[in-house]
């Protein structure tokens, strides 16, 4: 292991075959990135320092740390330990930095009060740990793994605790509840933040996290233990409240996590949704009616395609080649001509052309010129008809009709047709239009019948 001080354990420390140690923390806790360890331990130590940058950037460091501990843990030395057996310590741990880098973790865990010297002496090369350095050192590791949610359970003991003794203060108790709906409110808060913008897998690792069950008790718990021990102090009963509304709001963001990690989970099929230990206690306790829905929509390999000889060789015997020369279809059997579309378009427009010359001569009445003003004021659908009829006429030229449409305009609001243009028809010559009619559409029956 090398932190890019140099190229890893020297020549003359190869031989030493390390001694790989069961860590003190969870297995999951590798899981974690770097970068989001890193972030979690700046925010950690913001409080604590007093300039940007002091918060190592290699995790590998905080390690070194940890693995000190364990050093000292193991030595028989009742009177520290000097820097020489610290580092053979770390090496029999498997820590495998360079010598410098190490000595230069050494010298820096003195400086600030890691390490302290076992006398109170000048130049002393005996060093011991210091607890409240052993406490940060465990502290950095837990806020890693848990992003700092072991604070809540820690300030809901400490609450109960202040509760339980002979006389609490109320003063201290409400201080206590104040704390632990302000921590509850910046972990929801932060959970709803992640499901809105958050991966999967950041969530998955987020509801690992999260995962205390006996959460919500506790806070129904301090509620009753407030509701008996301080009856009538309404700002404390106010305060245990809103606590309780603050632990909803957080248990809800948690099951919106959960919910939104199923969802995706189980559309991409993902395996990471569980630990495998989860999956281990499925396929034990679980149903094979659970177990089976799980390889519902599952993607297998299809099976392998298994031929029958026998049936092969039937099959074989009854196959027919298909003949290469084309049959003609048989004609279809002799009824009724087909309709004669051009026929029928032109039967149409002749009884159209009728239609619109018996309308006309209708509003003419035998008079040679009418004012149709009158007749379109009645609603819109008669002046649409009589204006299209008459325009269709008035360019037939095999017609006698005329239309005349003034450039006045006529406005009534109260009438059905509110606005409209004075229009006259006026008929050229006299014509019988039966007469004319019969003869056309004659006319266009043997047209017809031609085609």
């Amino acid at each position: 292991m090398s932190d890019g001080d140099g190229p890893g354990i020297s020549a003359d420390e190869e031989d030493q075959s390390p001694v790989v140690q069961t860590d003190l923390f969870d297995s999951y806790r590798e899981q974690l990135a770097l970068s989001e360890r890193r972030a979690t331990w700046k925010a950690f130590a913001a409080p604590l320092t007093s300039q940007a940058g002091a918060v190592v950037r290699d995790p590998d460091l905080v390690e070194m740390a940890v693995a000190v501990i364990g050093a000292f843990s193991e030595h028989p030395s009742e009177h520290g330990m000097t820097f020489a057996q610290i580092r053979e310590g770390l090496r029999s741990m498997g820590v495998g930095a360079t010598f410098a880098t190490i000595e230069a973790r050494l010298e820096h865990l003195h400086r600030e009060g890691f390490l302290e010297t076992y006398l109170p002496k000048l130049h002393q090369g005996r060093y011991v740990i210091r607890p409240a350095g052993l406490v940060g050192a465990l502290a950095a590791q837990r806020v890693a793994e848990y992003g700092g949610i072991d604070e809540m359970v820690l300030l809901l003991d400490r609450t109960r605790a202040a509760l339980q003794m002979p006389n609490p203060d109320p003063r201290r108790v409400l201080n206590h509840l104040h704390t632990c709906r302000f921590t509850l409110t910046v972990f929801a808060k932060d959970l709803q933040r992640c499901v809105a913008t958050g991966t999967s897998a950041e969530l998955m690792i987020m509801g690992r996290q999260h995962d205390h069950s006996g959460y919500t008790q506790q806070v129904v718990d301090l509620n009753s233990l407030i509701t008996s021990r301080f009856a009538g102090l309404y700002e404390l009963e106010d305060a245990a409240a809103a606590l309780i509304e603050a632990e909803q709001f957080y248990r809800a963001q948690v099951r919106a996590a959960i919910g939104k990690v199923l969802a995706h989970g189980g559309a991409s099929l993902n395996f990471d949704v569980l630990t495998p230990r989860e999956y281990e206690d499925a396929a034990i306790g679980s149903s094979p009616d659970l177990l089976a829905d799980v390889g519902t929509h599952l993607i297998a390999d299809a099976p392998e395609v298994v031929i029958d000889v026998n049936g092969m060789v039937k099959a074989l015997d009854q196959y027919g080649p298909r003949p290469k020369h084309r049959f003609r279809p048989p004609e279809p059997p002799r009824g009724n001509p087909d309709p004669d579309p051009i026929g029928a378009m032109a039967r149409a427009a002749v009884e159209a052309r009728r239609r619109r010359r018996l309308g006309l001569e209708a509003l003419l009445g035998g008079k040679t010129e009418v004012d149709l003003t009158s007749a379109m004021q009645t609603s819109w659908p008669t002046a649409v008809r009589i204006l299209t009829d008459a325009m269709a006429l008035d360019a037939d030229k095999n017609e006698p009709f005329l239309l005349h449409i003034d450039e006045a305009l006529l406005i009534d609001p109260e009438a059905p047709v509110t606005y409209l243009h004075p229009a006259r028809l006026i008929r050229t010559e006299f014509v019988l239009p039966e007469a004319d009619m019969s003869t056309e559409q004659s006319q266009s029956q043997q047209g017809g019948s031609d085609v």
